[in-house]
């Protein structure tokens, strides 16, 4: 009789040590690319955990997913993805999810979106107005943070003051960054450049660049010929600089660059070349514009 008494004590608290232990786990943020967890990271602190689904060298454009990528999906209490102006491979897998697990921040109402990022003359061939790159302003990653802590909430009422604190926190954070960013690109204003392909608007826009052109449109599509005329005119004008990217083939970018005598610097939106904080990819970036543009020389 006590040996059963004694069996039947320590099921039960087994069992309540289980509920408890579920009860107490912390709620799972999954980004689709690095920058949104940096962002994520800054909002749940230690009380959620981040992960990101695609690999730092995987295309955010094109990526297979595996089995083990769809299995993560489901598992996450919360997605968090741009959308499929930009994933547009995600599209299918996100519509199997529910609607209160996912967060895509290129429909998030507050976004701001560039008027001009780029140089009129170039108009004839900017096909679109909305730049799904919209991390590299920091006034959409306070955005973005908002509606994650919102979501963080739901999921976990009782962090709700440490949510609120982080995002309190981290706009303090991005308002001084920009007011730094806006000083240090100041001096680069009216030096002209162009980048590997048009994803800076957001950044360029911004701080009010002077980019002139784009090599292609995204990295999958390959510049026409009269692209390319257009792009060496224009360079060889008011060229200074021509921005390559860590992780696409930029061998043609560099034989242009040489061809035209411009300088070459690089530019990783994704943050891949060890960026740990959100404030280090945007500092970063800047760091790689300034000294690409400084001195106006080739």
């Amino acid at each position: 009789m006590i040996k059963g008494f004694r069996l039947l004590h320590s099921f039960t608290v087994l069992v309540f040590l289980c509920v408890s232990a579920a009860s107490q786990a912390k709620p799972l943020v999954l980004s689709s690319i690095k920058p949104l967890t940096l962002i994520a990271q800054e909002i749940a602190g230690d009380s959620a955990g981040v992960d990101t689904l695609l690999p730092a060298s995987a295309s955010h454009h094109d990526y297979p997913l595996k089995v083990s990528d769809h299995t993560r999906l489901q598992k996450a209490d919360l997605f968090v993805w741009i959308g499929p102006e930009l994933e547009s491979f995600l599209q299918k897998p996100v519509a199997n999810l529910v609607s209160a697990k996912i967060l895509t921040a290129y429909d998030l109402p507050g976004i701001h979106w560039p008027l001009e990022a780029v140089s009129p003359a170039i108009s004839d061939h900017h096909h679109h107005s909305k730049d799904p790159h919209i991390w590299l302003d920091p006034r959409n990653a306070v955005v973005i943070a908002r509606a994650l802590a919102d979501k963080l909430i739901l999921l976990d009422a009782a962090n709700a003051p440490q949510y609120k604190a982080n995002l309190q926190a981290f706009t303090v954070k991005m308002t001084a960054l920009d007011k730094k960013l806006q000083v240090e690109l100041k001096p680069f204003a009216g030096v002209g450049f162009a980048v590997y392909h048009e994803g800076f608007a957001h950044f360029v826009g911004h701080y009010r660049l002077q980019q002139l052109d784009y090599l292609m449109l995204t990295p999958e599509q390959k510049p026409g010929a009269r692209h390319m005329q257009q792009l060496r005119e224009k360079l060889a004008k008011d060229g200074r600089c021509l921005f390559l990217e860590p992780y696409n083939n930029t061998q043609a970018a560099r034989n242009l660059a040489q061809e035209l005598r411009l300088r070459v610097g690089t530019l990783d939106a994704l943050g891949t070349q060890g960026a740990k904080t959100y404030t280090q990819l945007l500092e970063q970036m800047a760091l790689d514009f300034s000294a690409c543009l400084a001195n106006g020389g080739r």
